[in-house]
This record gives C-alpha cells, structure tokens and sequence, in this order.
C-alpha cells in the first residue's frame, strides 16, 4: 500500500501502518514526525523501540531481530537513514526475504536519506525499495510543503522552543538552511539559547548559521552564469571552511543545472509549470522551476548539454581518482565559467 500526506492521518487513524513501513521525502524532520506518529498509534514505549543507524545496518543482524517472535505486545525496529543507493542488490533481495518473514508483534519502519537527483545518481535503487514496500508492506510519501506551508511550521517550532523572532527573520532562517525544516529548529535551539529570550534578529542568523551546501551551490551557479568566477570560488572556498564533502558540492552543483536542463527540454516541448512539476517530479509551486527558467535565459541547449557533461566528468575523477578535491572542483568552476562564454 502506498500513502501521501492526504490519506496517511485516516491510515494511522485505522490502525493500517504496521509490519514493513519505508518512510521517504525531501524533508527529513516530516520523516521523523511521521515515523514518530507511527509508533505512537502502535503504542509502543521506550523500551519496545530499537534504533539501527542506516549507515552501519547488519542484514543477517536485522533478520535475527525482525524474525525473532518477542513476548512484547509490540516491537519496533526503526533503521535510522537508509542510503539506497549505498545499499547492495543483495541488501535489497535480503530486505524483502526479512519483510515476508516479519514476526506479528514487529513493525520495522525505514527512514530513507534522502539524495538530490545528480548527473550519477538517478536514484535507481531507492525506487526499488519503494517499490518493494509497497508491494509487501506500506509505503510513505511525506511529500513536501511549499514555502508558506514551511514557514507556517517554523513558525510552530520556534513557539515549541520559546524562541522569539520576527516572520521576516524567520523566513530568512528557512531561506538560508535549505527549507529544510529540520536544520531551521536546530538552528532556533542554538539562536535562542544564545539570545536567552532577546528577539533572534537577522544579524545573528548571519552571525551563526552557516548557509547549506544547496544553498551555497546555487549561489554559485547563479556565479558562474553571470560570469563571476572570483565569487563562484569564494563560495566554493565557504563550503570547504565548513567541511562540506566534494561529492556533497558537485552533486548540489548540478542540481541546479539539470533543473536548467529540464526545464529548458520542457520548454521545447511547451510544457507548463504544473506538466513540469508532474513529469519531472517536482513538488507543486517548486521555486526551482522558475529559478531554473530564469537563470537559463542566456544559456543554450548545446552549453547545457557540456556543462552537464563536464559535471560529469569531475564526479567520475573526484570518485575514481586520488586527485585533489579542492583543485578538481576549481578547475571545474573554470571549466563551466569558459563554456558559458561559447556561443
């Protein structure tokens, strides 16, 4: 069984979420508000719940625990972020085999790590542990809200944690990590325990959070098409300072510039926003189809197509070679920067 957001409250109201449950979506705090949710209507407490950490996920270790018959009335196992695209085709198959097999008294309930779509990474294999959820157990669409709805929760949790701050300034906290929900209430925990009660103002959002690798990333695009390289490498040197992973930075990188090319291809074919939206997967309203729109105004189809491949490349190099990050993802910045000056 599949559910989005619409029918998942009347699931959870029915007492339907249970045995094999797959939790995936863009926003990692609705994943664990959902997952939460579920082991709440199982009525399952503290001592009935285990957490495995995704990255460090044992099979035969799961099975044995999934399979074993507890004297519990309820026993939850969560995996806490499932890579699937680290996940191996006998992970997968092994996966399955456990979810046929599940005791009556255990839910397991998988949070999926979500990872942007990028020139290597088409997310094969975590359409098929979707597929494989709804085929044996439930599988859960957390969807995404667009930036009111966003906020409207930010607003909740900055209530939640006591911490004073202005709509504006809240937005621009949103704005600054990501949309993602979840960073935004770390982030207010860490600006109201340094306000202590004070209003949080713009200048300490500046002051002490740092923007996302996504956030960053399409500021540098927007760099490179405008033919700032100075600033494109500036930024670049940002995410370095904060540790951001090469892989993490050219994945964000191309992001925005396959947003381009979709919308671009879309545009031949004169397809609408919402025709967009539905073809390629993006949330309805997405402001990245028409930051995409915007920003590929002065680019051709055919310096699409070379940066793209050029993105390409240096994924390839970064992952397959002992080369220097830094100095490859510089280079490719320069790369980008002298295609764009092609007609």
């Amino acid at each position: 069984m599949k559910y989005t957001p619409s029918t998942f409250k009347k699931a959870l109201a029915a007492k339907e979420l249970y045995g094999f449950c797959y939790l995936h979506g863009q926003q990692r705090y609705l994943i664990d508000a959902y997952a939460a949710a579920i082991i709440h209507a199982l009525g399952a407490g503290e001592d009935d719940v285990a957490v495995i950490d995704g990255d460090q996920l044992d099979m035969e270790q799961l099975g044995d625990m999934a399979v074993t018959v507890s004297f519990a009335p309820v026993q939850v196992t969560v995996i806490n972020g499932l890579s699937p695209e680290a996940t191996s085709e006998a992970d997968i198959t092994r996966l399955g085999e456990i979810a046929d097999y599940l005791s009556p008294q255990t839910t397991l309930i998988i949070k999926e790590n979500f990872l942007p779509e990028g020139p290597r990474n088409k997310r094969a294999k975590a359409q098929k542990l979707r597929k494989l959820a709804q085929e044996k157990g439930v599988l859960v669409d957390v969807g995404q809200k667009d930036t009111r709805q966003n906020l409207t929760v930010a607003q909740a949790l900055a209530k939640k944690e006591g911490v004073q701050i202005g709509q504006t300034d809240l937005r621009y906290l949103l704005e600054r990590c990501g949309g993602d929900l979840l960073k935004t209430q770390n982030e207010l925990c860490k600006l109201g325990s340094y306000r202590l009660g004070e209003p949080v103002t713009r200048r300490d959002i500046d002051a002490f959070t740092p923007r996302t690798v996504e956030l960053t990333s399409f500021e540098m695009a927007r760099a490179l098409l405008r033919g700032d390289v100075p600033q494109a490498m500036r930024l670049l040197e940002d995410l370095f300072s904060l540790r951001e992973e090469p892989v993490s930075i050219i994945a964000a990188l191309s992001t925005n510039f396959c947003d381009i090319f979709k919308v671009k291809v879309a545009g031949a074919a004169y397809m609408s926003a919402s025709q967009i939206e539905k073809t390629f997967g993006y949330r309805p309203g997405d402001f990245r189809i028409k930051q995409a729109g915007q920003n590929g105004r002065g680019v051709s189809q055919q310096q699409i197509d070379a940066i793209i491949e050029a993105l390409l490349q240096c994924d390839l190099t970064l992952k397959s070679t002992a080369a220097d990050p830094k100095i490859l993802l510089q280079k490719l910045l320069v790369e980008i920067s002298l295609l764009m000056r092609r007609h």
